[in-house]
């Protein structure tokens, strides 16, 4: 977001700058303001532009924040000499750089004193896109340290004053003293040096653009500058020392000053210089003599003429160049109008010319799509090379700076790519970095002045490219352009070809059964090859026969008047019916019909979907939540029976308490319990289909209730069954409900015997199992943990693969009629989804089948259970205790009430968790016992007041009772330390409950 305001604030500035320079204000001005900018943005102190001016001098604005103390007279950073000295190597940079610690500064300055002065600086060279330097500028002395971003931010400042430099070349200026010190000789200017004229021949010597050495009487060199440096590519220490007649073999030294008024003689000599790497270097040598006191040292001013001896043969070269360019052109012309070949081989041909004119490695063309701002690399050409194109196109908006100006001046040269800093934007930093790309030069293909394309010309160590080579790719570019507007002709010409050959593919090779029906005659017009597939007959046979032979007499209105009322304002239309295949099998279809035109007629395209297995599924998804449904209801259904039993049983155990010497009354009072008990067990049987939650679940060890009930599974199984039990010695624990699982583990076994015809093997297996995240069984919701897999294997012949999906639907069985209800297996899975696990069935045709049950590890220890058979004392109260009864029902409530009342409670009742918390505030004194049902009307259910009557009265003993118990969490009421009953519940299992306490 920083960076966002920082360019939105450079470009309000520049656009004041631009008016600025309408209005003919002084160039130098104007940089001065650009710089004032840069300081504002960039938070520093002050900002120094070196740059040359005409006549090739080095020149230097200054300008300083206004938020320092201005200073009087010359920046006194102009007038050290030191600091010239300092800066001026750096014109000779190619990449900016950031120094923000003195350890940066000693890779910059060898000087110790320019390492102290400079706190933090930013250098950014100004070069062209030709790769022409036209100067330095030096932005110092931030607070906090320079980054990246600021060169960025800078961007816009640093262009316009780079279009200063280069097309309004700036006029001498008093007030602006020469940095370099070649200017001292000129009348016209102002030399600001020190008084000393051996610190000014110091200048001279070091600030100089030639090298210059200086030789003791023997040709050793004892002194350098920088210019020396980087022309013989040594550094200044290593040239120390060096015998000069190394660097430059045949150079003559001057031993006889002569009699030359001011004591030094000059020499000119052109001879050949070699540098580090043996380069072989024209120069032209000055060698001054100095005798200084009794020491003569010669000084020695070396110049690179290699651009003079080389003119004559540019020019001869240039020559040549224009005239293999010519005939380029003309070749470029002859493929740009001719139409018999493909747009593709012709842009080919144009890259591969170009390549070979320019002497160029790399030659592509990039032309957006459909005057979109995407641009795609239609085709590049690589010397010696198969053509390739780049597959990452590029988004340039008529906004892009790079548009803008291609389009303005048409050609445009990139150098010193391979700096990252150098890279433009509209190119990925990949691109340069895979290719090696140095410079490139971009033509434009302009149409209505807008860039439709352009043409890239890369090469790998290029500096600069020449006039006419500018020239010949503009006329490259200008050629392309009639090339694409030929090839966009010829493109409209076969757009009608294209969009059959189209139709044609879409229609005959569509997946899905399409045809085409004449809207007069019904018949089918066309017919694709999946419609044939789909219904059977030979695309003979169809183009022969009407809709009508595929549509059953009963859905033939139907479809007529689909097709009829398709017109002007319905062009759309769907329509699910049934139609007929060749076999004769009727099948449910989707029909998209829409309006279309062949031939000249008016037509129907019919899409048939075939829905057949879809609307099965629909119709098993719809069984599946009719039996949820179901569930539902019998859910409730016994909610209303356990509660009816229970009055039924309450009463009847009270009437036999009061009763019980009259043996003629005992008789009904037993028929009636007898009776009571048939209904529990069916409310217990509906539980278990509709896989609602019960509220006797316990921690148990499977391995022994297995054990327990192996006699009874054998004795259920023939004789030829043999039973094998694989338990491990330590299965964990587990919570289920005891007599569920042992329906469960029967129910099992028993379909196991049916499945096997009476032979075979049943094995019994409990393993523990870890399973971690990302393991195949945990779909669907499964959690990660430990589980107990418990396994019931058979050697039958297996379960169909076509039925497999179904054996746990209610109601489904494979057995003959009157020997399954197909409640079996339903009941199992109940069992297991009650119990938070999960189901695998496993089954191989001829091998048998498992089924495994995989039950969750419980952290509790394992539940202790009472011997039930063995006789209960009565509970009789030494003193009367209170009670509390809450249920909704009344019937309930009494017969409770006086069965408590019988065994020496004070019983107090209410008929909702509610009423029960007002009865306990009203109250002095706490209840010694609470009964409550757990389902009951109200806001609040019985858990909830079991939890509430433990924060407020924890040494109250709480009993809960339900027979039905749908998103109740059971385990928070154990938490609670409730008992836990069932209904209906006998008087008998009340009291073996309330004897687990002790009354006394």
């Amino acid at each position: 977001m920083a960076d966002q305001k920082f360019r939105h604030q450079a470009l309000s500035d520049l656009k004041q700058l631009i008016t600025m320079l309408d209005n003919n204000e002084a160039p130098d001005q104007l940089i001065l303001l650009s710089m004032n900018h840069m300081i504002k943005l960039t938070g520093s102190r002050y900002a120094v532009l070196l740059h040359s001016d005409s006549n090739n001098n080095i020149r230097a604005l200054w300008q300083e924040s206004e938020h320092f103390p201005a200073t009087e007279g010359p920046p006194p950073y102009l007038i050290d000499n030191r600091v010239k000295k300092w800066l001026l190597p750096a014109l000779r940079r190619n990449a900016p750089l950031i120094a923000n610690h003195q350890s940066h500064m000693k890779m910059i300055f060898d000087d110790p004193d320019a390492c102290s002065f400079f706190h933090r600086l930013l250098l950014i060279p100004l070069t062209s896109t030709t790769g022409e330097r036209k100067g330095l500028l030096a932005i110092a002395d931030k607070a906090t340290d320079y980054a990246t971003r600021h060169i960025t931010s800078l961007e816009p400042y640093l262009a316009f004053v780079m279009n200063l430099l280069l097309f309004e070349p700036l006029p001498d200026y008093e007030e602006t003293a020469p940095l370099s010190p070649d200017d001292s000789d000129k009348g016209n200017k102002k030399d600001i040096t020190s008084p000393s004229d051996k610190e000014g021949e110091d200048e001279h010597f070091y600030c100089s653009n030639h090298a210059r050495l200086i030789t003791d009487i023997d040709g050793y060199i004892m002194m350098t500058n920088q210019a020396a440096a980087s022309l013989l590519a040594l550094p200044s220490e290593n040239l120390i020392g060096q015998a000069v007649t190394r660097l430059i073999p045949q150079i003559k030294l001057n031993l006889h000053p002569g009699n030359i008024p001011d004591n030094y003689h000059e020499k000119y000599q052109e001879l050949k210089a070699f540098t580090r790497n043996g380069k072989e270097i024209p120069v032209r040598v000055t060698c001054e003599s100095r005798l200084n006191e009794s020491d003569l040292s010669f000084c020695i001013t070396v110049q690179d003429i290699s651009q003079e001896l080389e003119s004559v043969t540019q020019r001869q070269e240039r020559i040549i160049r224009i005239q293999h360019q010519q005939r380029s052109t003309l070749e470029v012309a002859r493929l740009s109008t001719l139409g018999t070949e493909s747009f593709e081989n012709l842009a080919h041909q144009i890259c591969h010319i170009t390549a070979r004119t320019m002497n160029a490695p790399r030659v592509g063309i990039w032309l957006t799509e459909d005057d979109s701002p995407l641009f795609r690399n239609y085709c590049q050409t690589e010397s010696h090379n198969v053509p390739y194109s780049e597959c990452q196109p590029l988004v340039l908006t008529q906004k892009s700076p790079f548009v803008r100006q291609l389009e303005q001046i048409r050609v445009m040269a990139l150098t010193n790519l391979t700096e990252p800093h150098q890279q433009p934007d509209f190119l990925s930093r990949d691109y340069f970095k895979r290719h090696k790309i140095n410079t490139l030069m971009c033509a434009a293909i302009v149409k209505e002045s807008h860039l439709m394309g352009f043409l890239v010309i890369e090469d790998f160590d290029r500096l600069q490219w020449y006039d006419d080579q500018y020239n010949f790719a503009r006329e490259v570019a200008n050629y392309l352009h009639i090339l694409i507007l030929n090839e966009h002709r010829q493109r409209i010409q076969d757009a009608l070809v294209i969009q059959e050959q189209q139709f044609r593919l879409l229609f005959y090779d569509s997946p899905m059964a399409m045809m085409a029906v004449d809207k007069d005659s019904f018949k089918f017009v066309a017919v694709n090859h999946a419609a044939t597939e789909e219904f059977g007959y030979s695309q003979k046979e169809m183009l022969g026969s009407s809709i009508y032979d595929l549509i059953p007499i009963e859905c033939v209105m139907g479809v007529h008047s689909m097709i009829l009322s398709q017109g002007d304002n319905q062009e759309y239309s769907l329509l699910e019916t049934r139609m007929k295949k060749h076999s004769g099998d009727i099948v449910d279809v989707e029909v998209h019909t829409h309006s279309i035109e062949l031939a000249g007629k008016p037509s129907s395209l019919l899409v048939v979907h075939d829905i057949t297995e879809k609307k099965r599924m629909e119709q098993s998804l719809r069984q599946t939540q009719k039996m949820e449904a179901v569930g539902q209801l019998v859910g409730g259904i016994a909610h209303d029976l356990n509660n009816i039993t229970n009055i039924i049983r309450g009463h009847a155990e009270l009437l036999e308490l009061k009763l019980s010497d009259q043996e003629k009354i005992a008789k009904h009072i037993k028929a009636i319990n007898k009776a009571s008990d048939r209904t529990t067990s069916l409310t217990r049987k509906l539980m278990q289909f509709s896989r609602q939650q019960q509220i006797n679940s316990q921690t148990y060890d499977t391995a022994e209730i297995i054990g327990d009930l192996i006699e009874l599974i054998t004795k259920s199984l023939t004789s030829n069954i043999e039973v094998v039990l694989n338990l491990a010695p330590d299965s964990w624990p587990v919570i289920i409900d005891k007599g569920d699982f042992e329906d469960v583990i029967i129910n099992l076994a028993i379909n196991a015997r049916d499945a096997m015809d009476g032979k075979g093997t049943l094995t019994i297996s409990a393993q523990n199992f870890s399973l971690v995240p990302g393991d195949p069984l945990l779909v669907r919701g499964r959690e990660a943990g430990d589980y107990l897999k418990i396994s019931v294997r058979d050697t039958g012949p297996g379960i169909p693969s076509d039925i497999i999906d179904r054996i746990f639907d209610p109601f489904f069985t494979t057995k003959e009629k009157g020997k399954g209800t197909g409640l079996g297996l339903s009941m199992v899975y109940g069992f297991v989804k009650r119990s938070n696990g999960f189901m695998e069935v496993e089954s191989r045709n001829n091998q048998g089948s498992c089924f495994h049950l995989w039950l969750p590890r419980s952290s509790q220890k394992v539940s202790q259970e009472n011997d039930e058979s063995s006789d209960t004392p009565d509970i009789h109260l030494n003193k009367s205790l209170p009670a509390l009864v809450v249920d909704d029902e009344e019937d309930i409530r009494s017969s409770l009430s006086e069965t408590l009342e019988h065994m020496g409670f004070e019983v107090s009742q209410a008929d909702s968790a509610d009423a029960a918390i007002q009865l306990l505030q009203s109250r002095k004194r706490s209840f010694s016992l609470i009964v409550s049902d757990i389902v009951m009307p109200g806001s609040q259910n019985g858990v909830w007041l079991a939890q509430w009557v433990k924060q407020h009265y924890p040494d109250t003993r709480i009993i809960l009772a339900s027979g039905y118990a749908e998103n109740i969490q059971v385990a928070d009421a154990r938490k609670a330390s409730c008992e836990l009953l069932k209904k209906p519940f006998s008087r008998l299992e009340l009291v073996r409950t309330l004897s687990r306490w002790s009354w006394t």
